[in-house]
């Protein structure tokens, strides 16, 4: 009977022992990864400041000169995919909040910002007329397209599409 009490009392100490160990092994895992959390924050900072001398003409050498004009590239090619997909949509991004604009719109639908009209003649000449030829003709007639609500401006009776807070022709409050 002894032998049992010895042998239950060794292994009591073992899991117990391997228990407290878990634990701290988890704990120093935890402190681990926040220290590693803290210093990924580190670099981040260190990487928005370089950014910040040189977007204000700053040089900090030719490694960091190689990978700001890396980032500068992205980043126009980054806006020249946003340009593209406006192109698409036919519309353009307000100037002011970046919501998507109707290119013969004068103003922002959301905030109100009047857009270029000379920017918004360009962009509407930019766009090639499809050829009538080149469209396929049609097999099914198309169901027609359910009425949306429209907003009539008070101010200058232009249609506003629904949602708009401000007219897209003269700009003003359609609430």
């Amino acid at each position: 009977m002894g032998d049992l009490k010895d042998t239950l009392m060794k292994i009591t100490k073992g899991v117990t022992k391997t228990s407290g160990e878990l634990l701290k092994s988890t704990k120093l895992s935890l402190a681990l990864a926040s220290e590693e959390d803290k210093l990924k924050q580190i670099y981040m900072e260190i990487g928005k400041k370089v950014h910040e001398i040189y977007q204000y003409g700053g040089n900090l050498g030719k490694f960091f000169d190689e990978k700001y004009a890396e980032i500068q590239k992205t980043e126009a090619g980054i806006q020249d995919l946003r340009d593209q997909i406006d192109s698409i949509k036919g519309v353009r991004s307000c100037p002011k909040c970046g919501a998507s604009v109707d290119r013969a719109a004068g103003f922002c639908p959301k905030c109100g910002m009047q857009m270029d009209a000379a920017a918004s003649a360009a962009v509407v000449r930019d766009i090639p007329a499809p050829e009538p030829a080149a469209l396929p003709e049609p097999v099914i007639k198309p169901e027609p397209v359910p009425k949306r609500e429209i907003i009539i401006c008070r101010n200058c009776h232009a249609e506003n599409e629904p949602g708009s807070k401000f007219c897209l022709t003269c700009g003003r409050l359609l609430q």
